[in-house]
């Protein structure tokens, strides 16, 4: 299965969201779903372009690549967000049983050095980390704003 590295944890979240509990009418619910969607595209979208600056070369046919990596983000990218009672999933990066490349590209070999811009992409560590707070405290206020504008 690909990672779900990514949670809701930015500064004032608690108080967002008992605020958004609080106006009812599932604002937190959907403040959840617009985060994690948002980020899981910012993320899977962070993971491709580090797939395409790699100097493993992902395309299919060409290397030793077959495909198989981009074929598996792609599927990925199109999971929607999960809910499971009240917590919720959304799956980034590839599957790692379908592409095994990234796996060795992520830790590195005896003979090959860890690509660490793909490794923080699919880990969401570093700039990625910040910029996925960022976008998950954008969609919070957007609800926030949206459930006082109809409240």
């Amino acid at each position: 299965m690909p990672k779900t590295n990514f949670d809701l944890n930015f500064d004032g979240f608690l108080d967002l969201a008992a605020d958004l509990d609080n106006l009812g009418n599932g604002y937190l619910k959907k403040a959840v779903d617009n985060a994690f969607t948002a980020s899981k595209d910012y993320v899977n979208g962070a993971v491709d372009a580090a797939m395409e600056s790699s100097f493993y070369n992902f395309k299919r046919g060409q290397g030793y690549s077959r495909g198989k990596a981009g074929t598996s983000l792609a599927v990925v990218r199109a999971m929607p967000v999960e809910w499971n009672g009240s917590v919720a999933s959304a799956y980034i990066g590839v599957r790692l049983r379908d592409a095994l490349e990234v796996t060795f590209l992520i830790y590195g070999t005896p003979h090959l050095a860890a690509d660490v811009n793909l490794r923080n992409a699919i880990k969401v560590k570093g700039k990625y980390k910040k910029e996925v707070s960022k976008i998950q405290l954008e969609e919070f206020t957007k609800v926030i704003k949206e459930a006082l504008n109809n409240g």
